[in-house]
């Protein structure tokens, strides 16, 4: 059974997409550097955001950098 997402988990996730859709595509070192939140703490709410289609992982060499999955975006438009 999955475990609930707790109140503090969605302000995070809240947080992360208003950061991405803002500046496009970030890493996770600079979601860090913008939030303040651990490394661990990010990566686990990207991984939430990524398995629900929010966001994608793009990898340029070694580094990754997180975006907004352009197929959710235009469906998030298309309903407003």
């Amino acid at each position: 059974m999955p475990r609930r997402q707790t109140d503090k988990v969605l302000e995070r996730k809240d947080q992360i997409v208003d950061l991405i859709k803002r500046h496009g595509e970030l890493t996770t070192s600079a979601i860090m550097r913008l939030t303040g939140m651990s490394h661990s703490q990010i990566f686990y709410v990207l991984k939430l955001l990524e398995k629900e289609g929010v966001v994608k992982e793009v990898r340029r060499g070694k580094i990754a950098y997180w975006r907004l999955n352009v197929e959710q975006e235009s469906g998030l438009k298309e309903h407003q």
